[in-house]
């Protein structure tokens, strides 16, 4: 089995300042994503899943369209394999109704909220309806781990949606990513394969909030050939795994 566990917005700093071993792994380094002009993750989800810049088709669609896209297994590298299961990865099986309820919440909170008493609420809800869907996801991932697949990839949207309206909480931002550094342990512990950790993009901070920034994070489980690499060259990496 090759394993990819995609983490939305790992932030290569916030890694090295929790030293978050797992995830860090034998090699691992900033992902080089300036040939996008907008770092947004259904754009860059596509162009890594099919092994080609996909911004201008994604962006042509609009902020609202673009969300429905789903790409056909056939177009991207997942079909090199033989039994892939893909888990809530944007532009391919990612959960809509997920993504539209984070969208309302944000919406609320810098639009809807008239004072402080009625922000902090709409952050309670929405940071509670994205921890609880990062554990159904992880229980998912977990549970696929113990199955046959030949290619695993599991899509983690925490450290992306917690990160918008808590960047600058270091306690919250720190419970999130070890919780992500002990899913790359028990990857390790349940299989002895190849793991890819990958991040569509990082985050920066502007004040208590987090914005996506100009590279992402990779790391593997073994010396390999690639440096500063871009989102695009690991469709043709993971199809030489197999």
């Amino acid at each position: 089995m090759v394993v990819v566990l995609a983490i939305d917005a790992l932030e290569y700093e916030l890694v090295e300042e929790f030293d978050c071993k797992n995830l860090k792994q034998a090699v691992y380094g900033k992902t080089n994503i300036s040939e996008f002009t907008q770092p947004r993750t259904m754009v860059l989800w596509c162009s890594f899943m099919t092994g080609e810049n996909k911004e201008r088709e994604i962006l042509d669609k609009g902020d609202k369209e673009m969300w429905k896209t789903k790409i056909p297994p056939e177009k991207t590298f997942f079909s090199e394999f033989e039994d892939p299961k893909i888990i809530d990865l944007p532009g391919f099986s990612y959960d809509k109704k997920q993504h539209d309820r984070e969208r309302e919440l944000l919406k609320k909170f810098f639009e809807g909220a008239e004072n402080q008493g009625e922000k902090k609420e709409v952050r309670k809800e929405y940071n509670k309806h994205g921890l609880q869907h990062h554990r159904k996801i992880k229980g998912e991932f977990l549970k696929a781990l113990k199955e046959n697949h030949d290619l695993l990839l599991g899509y983690f949207s925490a450290a992306d949606v917690i990160g918008h309206l808590n960047f600058g909480n270091k306690t919250l931002m720190k419970m999130v990513y070890e919780d992500l550094d002990e899913i790359g342990g028990e990857i390790k512990e349940i299989r002895d394969d190849h793991l890819l950790v990958l991040s569509d993009h990082g985050m920066k901070g502007l004040g208590m909030f987090g914005d996506h920034n100009e590279y992402g994070f990779w790391s593997f489980d073994e010396k390999c050939n690639l440096e500063g690499p871009k989102l695009t060259d690991f469709a043709d990496f993971l199809v030489d795994l197999k």
